[in-house]
């Protein structure tokens, strides 16, 4: 399968970029939710350091008989009334000293019992908490319905378990949301690569039949022209008008370009297929030479003007030279390459295709080359073909060059672009022995 470099080093930014996005994200909002967490704890009055600050507001007097006397100061009442809540102190037997708003529903006289029960949990459904002074037990209470309480107990080994785990934890968490991202990709890439290979294949089907229905009636025009020029020939009648030659020129035309098109199309439907691994081809046992010869009939039977002479030399011992290979993606080589020559010289040239092997004490590769006199490509074209990463741009010379580069990938081949002996334009391609 071929690969298109361009569209994975895309996907594989675009991955990159998600992955270092939600890492920094994560980590944000890790961060975030403890400073939060630390600011509702800071800023909760009741859980934390405020109930000393009730207690700090508890005065005591003593009066001349020896009597104690307890009071808040109205600074610390308001407080205890902003959340409307209540004060009492209890002394060592649980006997209450003293109260402020005090709900009358609750008792004035606790056990050691109670006492533990409600420093935990709730007195009486009121939520409270206490702090022990010189004076005795301070106990704050709030409404009912409006504080939640609950008291978790781990041992210490455990707690430095989870602080160690955390850390793992929250890389196996990246990690499965990388993988899961990475797959999503994946998934909707593979989508759109078989999205795009069904629409280009539909269209190339519904542009076949309509090509080949021009091309069959223009061959046919072009026919009816000739036999018309041989009749006025053989009646001695030199002179041919200007408008049935130009009726044969224009068939002609049309036959080329219909041609033309149909070859194009059918190159981007293999390009999209090679690119994206949608083809159903095998690599299969073909004899080489075989293959070229009846892709050269092929171009020969299409009725290319006389101008172009297309010559094929094989050496004698590599008629039986068989590769590992599709057959028709290998014509499809050929005739492009063929194709290519004519499209570029269109004032004519010689076409000479070659199969020849190249051998030394530690290697032995063939070499199929197609070379012509024509106008050949400069050598900014020349390194653009040879260039290893491809440009989404389509060259000067068109789809055919890039799909001779994608067909050669497919077989393990290599191929190679340059200037002819002639000064025209040439290809080798470059077949490893197996």
């Amino acid at each position: 399968m071929v690969k298109n470099v361009k569209k994975l080093e895309s996907n594989i930014y675009n991955i990159i970029k998600y992955i270092v996005l939600t890492i920094a994200t994560l980590f944000f909002l890790f961060w975030a939710d403890i400073f939060v967490l630390a600011y509702i704890q800071a800023k909760d009055s009741i859980a934390n350091v405020y109930v000393e600050y009730v207690a700090s507001g508890l005065e005591k007097n003593t009066d001349e008989n020896g009597i104690n006397h307890y009071d808040l100061t109205q600074e610390h009442k308001d407080y205890v009334d902003a959340h409307n809540g209540f004060v009492f102190l209890l002394d060592n037997d649980g006997t209450v000293l003293w109260e402020y708003c005090m709900p009358k529903e609750l008792p004035r006289q606790y056990t050691i019992a109670d006492a533990v029960k409600f420093s935990r949990y709730y007195l009486q459904d009121y939520p409270v908490y206490t702090h022990i002074t010189d004076n005795g037990i301070v106990v704050f209470g709030t409404e009912k319905g409006k504080t939640w309480k609950y008291t978790l107990t781990y041992q210490g080994a455990t707690v430095v378990t989870y602080i160690y785990a955390l850390p793992s934890m929250l890389i196996v968490n990246i990690a499965v949301l990388i993988a899961t991202l990475v797959v999503t990709v994946k998934q909707d890439h593979r989508r759109r690569e078989k999205e795009r290979t069904t629409w280009i294949a539909g269209v190339s089907h519904d542009i076949r039949t309509p090509l080949s229905l021009v091309i069959g009636y223009a061959d046919e025009i072009l026919h009816i022209a000739q036999d018309a020029d041989k009749t006025m020939m053989q009646e001695n009648m030199t002179h041919v008008s200007e408008n049935e030659g130009g009726i044969f020129r224009r068939a002609q035309a049309i036959e080329e370009q219909a041609v033309r098109i149909k070859n194009l199309v059918t190159n981007l439907n293999t390009e999209n297929k090679l690119t994206y691994g949608m083809g159903s081809w095998k690599k299969e046992p073909v004899l080489l030479p075989a293959v070229i010869r009846d892709t050269i009939c092929e171009i020969v039977n299409r009725n290319i003007d006389d101008e172009y002479d297309i010559c094929v030399s094989i050496s004698e011992e590599l008629e039986q030279l068989s590769v590992k290979g599709d057959k028709e993606l290998i014509k499809r080589m050929i005739e492009n390459l063929v194709n290519n020559s004519i499209i570029h010289n269109p004032q004519g040239c010689k076409i000479a295709v070659s199969l020849t092997k190249k051998q030394s004490p530690t290697f032995r590769k063939y070499i199929l080359e197609l070379s012509d006199n024509g106008c050949g490509a400069s050598g900014e074209q020349l390194r653009r073909f040879n260039a290893k990463i491809k440009s989404n741009k389509l060259p000067e010379h068109g789809l055919g060059i890039r799909l001779v580069r994608q067909i050669a990938a497919f077989h393990h081949w290599r191929v190679r672009f340059d200037k002819g002996e002639s000064g025209g334009f040439c290809c080798r391609i470059i077949i490893p022995k197996r």
